[in-house]
């Protein structure tokens, strides 16, 4: 057998160079109509770069010196949350949050076996993770024939995201600052319903400044006590030296005058509202002055707890992973799919080198060869 150099070879895709550059030029022209007329896609994505709340501590870098390495790295939390991200529960709510079954065109009507399809489709066609292992960044990329529409679907991962970093941690801190939280809630809801009953009892018992009531009262009662006395003393003598007198008329109806009121200041009187019944002083002063004090005591503790649920809050921060945002969903400008230029140089150099195959298959075979490929091909494609 004759060997075949580079020459020959050459020599025989020179003879056949009609029927490759025909073919080749066929295979591009189909190249070039299906890259006009396919549906151009359009990718919206995100790039995060997770820190690990033990990135920057003392003891966690110790340990990495030694070869232990820390619990969470950055690198770890980036297939966590790629993890959490292709999970079932977020890509469902996707799915329907934007109506997905419609848009990957699924027309069955279970709608279990439904939503199955709608996630493989928007598994393999539209969404994407990259996890770049050497700078721990996490990229996501949503790509579906609109551009409002990938932008969208990628801000609703980029919140889901957040949503998980923030309240998906369990540290003590957060523990603390969620028991300080109910406790100062408890005592902010009890400081109003007693502020509202020290207002409501004051309005019920005409008391504005419960003390100075209270002196004012006994003030009076005192005043008229004396006057009562007084006017006790002239009765007994206008009754003993002149019984049937005017003067004696006048004084007792004096007296009956004072008996009133000194009756009408030892009960409530509702002629003199403010004026607080000196039977009613001791009871009046000791439930408000009660109610203050409970009131007192739990400004006393809201003081205590607050500078606790700050510092409980600081923790819980620090203690927490947390995500540097390197890039925001964009809004593309250009498209994803399909890369025009580069779809029809690929077709182009695939068609060439297909087509200088075919020929030279062709030619390389010998007449047993040849006749051995025509009967092949006899038994396969006879009718």
């Amino acid at each position: 057998m004759n060997k075949i150099n580079l020459l020959d070879m050459l020599l025989i895709v020179v003879k056949n160079k009609k029927s490759i550059i025909i073919f080749t030029l066929i295979m591009s022209v189909i190249a070039v109509f299906y890259s006009l007329i396919v549906t151009e896609k359009w990718a919206s994505e995100f790039t995060v770069y997770p820190i690990s709340s033990e990135e920057f501590s003392v003891g966690s870098n110790l340990l990495s010196g030694l070869g232990l390495g820390a619990s969470s790295t950055p690198k770890l939390l980036a297939y966590n949350y790629s993890a959490v991200l292709k999970s079932r529960t977020i890509t469902e709510k996707a799915i329907n949050e934007f109506n997905l079954i419609k848009y990957f065109e699924i027309t069955t009507k279970d709608s279990l076996k439904a939503m199955d399809n709608a996630i493989k489709s928007f598994h393999s066609e539209m969404f994407d993770i990259m996890i770049n292992d050497e700078v721990s960044f996490l990229t996501v990329k949503v790509t579906t024939i609109d551009k409002e529409f990938s932008k969208k679907i990628s801000e609703f991962y980029l919140n889901e995201l957040l949503n998980y970093a923030q309240n998906n941690v369990n540290n003590s801190g957060r523990q603390k600052r969620m028991l300080l939280e109910s406790r100062i809630n408890e005592i902010s809801d009890k400081m109003k319903t007693l502020t509202n009953e020290i207002k409501e009892y004051q309005i019920d018992n005409n008391i504005i400044e419960i003390e100075d009531q209270a002196k004012a009262s006994i003030e009076v009662y005192s005043n008229i006590i004396v006057e009562y006395f007084e006017n006790e003393l002239e009765l007994n003598f206008a009754e003993q030296y002149m019984p049937n007198s005017l003067l004696h008329k006048e004084l007792s109806a004096k007296h009956n005058i004072i008996k009133n009121n000194l009756k009408a200041l030892q009960s409530v009187n509702e002629e003199i509202p403010f004026l607080l019944a000196l039977e009613n002083i001791n009871d009046n002063r000791f439930t408000l002055e009660e109610k203050i004090y409970g009131l007192e005591l739990m400004k006393i503790m809201l003081e205590t707890l607050y500078p606790q649920y700050e510092i409980a809050k600081l923790e819980e921060i620090d203690n927490m992973d947390k995500l540097e945002i390197i890039d925001y969903p964009n809004l593309p400008g250009n498209r994803a799919y399909p890369k025009r230029a580069l779809f029809c140089i690929l077709v182009f150099i695939t068609s060439l080198f297909f087509s200088c195959s075919c020929v030279l298959f062709i030619n390389l075979l010998n007449e047993e060869d040849k006749n051995k490929f025509k009967e092949i091909w006899k038994i396969l494609f006879r009718k």
